[in-house]
């Protein structure tokens, strides 16, 4: 048995395939991972890291879990301006399947959105266009005001600025000039461009967004969900922490179990994917080389050659997912042994056989059954349906929302381990549910791989040779 896990292993690792998903699962890691590991070790004096303590003990307010009238104002105002530049840029950002693409309106739906900001801001059209004509303006040197604090602003004069090496649009401190305001200008803070006053009630307000979402696409910036996520507080805001928080991340996370937890999320799409691809290509080798003659024969048995080959594409598959974090690990460890912090060592292992493991084995399962049964790369194609299907809401990005079904958890922050623990229940029940599902795949593929091997659940071509048979039989 061992022997012949290990003859599949070998041929894991000689698959092109198998190493796709490898370099991906590295570009993950080196880019977006590490990177945040290293960011956060540098700004543990901040106020809003997880790694923050304070001298006095006094850390941020709790926010109310309940919005009061302060959030529903800078949620109106901070929507409002970001809907603002999208409509100079006709450029409207969305989410279908939890990657970002980017739309433009029509002539005729960039008319409705203006409706839309003269009834939020109560400003003409002029004035919402005002700032494309300067400020906005990427093909004019020109780029505007930079108004302060106080009155006044810095201005820019034209034919300042270059264009350096890189291509980039360059301003020296010293092209800058300020301009003191002298209190006569003709323009009110209301009259700007640039500040406003909300001119319909939040319910309005509401109502509007939801048909600015709605011409835009799933998920965008303007929808309920991203609207909430956003502006009326969550884990996921660079906000000052709080005393809960604090004693979250130290006594709860342990500090290596929130960095556990966020490496499972910055991985959780491609596992999601890209493990069809080993199950595939191995399931596949032997038809490729005409080999499927000598491996039907064999007397070893259905049961043990599939749950070996799927063993084996799991735990290769695993590898270096396991492996990819060690060095974090080594980083935090040594961070919390010179702070005087007690730190979990087995945190990425746990979160990545609890988090990871049981999709891993669902995308394996599914595309063993169909490999099995049509024996050509269709369950590729079905693992990339799955993808696009499968991802969960933006509303689950912050944890501690879990569905039964959901095929991947998502918990985009390095804070919320008290929200996770209070829905631990549901979260240990969706990796169970997946993985039963998982095994009882694995058995209906043994199944369907023992009747293929007996010359039943055949084909096109199967059933072509059997009809030639009968052809050939009639004419003697």
């Amino acid at each position: 048995m061992m022997r012949l896990f290990g003859m599949e292993c070998k041929k894991i690792a000689k698959s092109i395939l198998y190493w796709v998903l490898v370099l991906a699962l590295l570009a993950v890691s080196f880019y977006q991972y590490d990177p945040s590991v290293e960011s956060e070790l540098r700004r543990t004096n901040d106020p809003a890291s997880v790694f923050y303590t304070a001298t006095d003990g006094n850390y941020a307010e709790e926010r109310d879990a309940v919005p009061n009238a302060a959030m529903e104002h800078a949620m109106m105002i901070g929507a409002t301006k970001l809907l603002m530049y999208n409509y100079r840029d006709n450029c409207y950002q969305y989410y279908p399947f939890g990657y970002v693409k980017e739309k433009t309106m029509s002539a005729k739906e960039q008319a409705v959105i203006l409706q839309y900001l003269m009834e939020l801001t109560g400003l003409s059209e002029q004035e919402l266009a005002g700032a494309k004509d300067g400020a906005g303006d990427t093909n004019d040197t020109n780029i505007g005001d930079v108004p302060i604090s106080g009155g006044g602003a810095f201005v820019l004069d034209p034919g300042k600025g270059g264009i350096n090496e890189d291509g980039q649009f360059i301003i020296r401190p010293d092209e800058w000039q300020y301009v003191p305001s002298d209190g006569t200008s003709p323009e009110t803070p209301s009259q700007s461009s640039g500040s406003f006053e909300i001119q319909v009630s939040f319910e309005r307000f509401k109502e509007i967004m939801e048909e600015v979402n709605r011409m835009i696409g799933r998920n965008s910036y303007f929808s309920w969900t991203m609207l909430k996520l956003y502006y009326f507080g969550n884990d996921m805001e660079e906000a000052p922490i709080t005393e809960r928080q604090h004693r979250e991340f130290y006594e709860g996370d342990r500090v290596t179990g929130a960095f556990a937890r966020y490496y499972c999320d910055s991985i959780s799409l491609r596992v999601l994917f890209l493990p069809a691809f080993v199950i595939v290509d191995l399931m596949l080798r032997d038809k490729r080389r005409k080999m499927r003659g000598l491996t039907y024969p064999r007397t070893i048995s259905s049961a043990k050659l599939i749950c070996t080959r799927y063993a084996a594409a799991v735990c290769m598959t695993m590898l270096p997912i396991l492996i990819l974090p060690v060095k974090s690990l080594v980083v935090l460890m040594r961070y919390c042994g010179s702070i005087g912090v007690q730190a979990d060592a087995l945190a990425f292992i746990k979160y990545t056989l609890a988090w990871i493991l049981p999709t891993v084995l669902l995308i394996m399962a599914i595309s063993l059954v169909v490999t099995a049964l049509l024996e050509n790369y269709t369950a590729i194609l079905l693992a990339g349906l799955i993808w696009l299907v499968g991802n969960p809401t933006v509303d689950k990005l912050n944890g501690g929302n879990y569905g039964l079904f959901d095929l991947i958890i998502r918990h985009n922050t390095l804070k919320g381990y008290g929200r996770m623990m209070e829905n631990i229940q549901m979260l240990a029940l969706n990796r169970i549910t997946i993985s039963v599902i998982a095994l009882a795949l694995v058995g209906l593929a043994v199944f369907v791989y023992s009747k293929k091997r007996k010359g039943g659940l055949t084909f096109g071509r199967q059933k072509s040779a059997h009809h030639h048979k009968f052809k050939l039989t009639a004419e003697h």
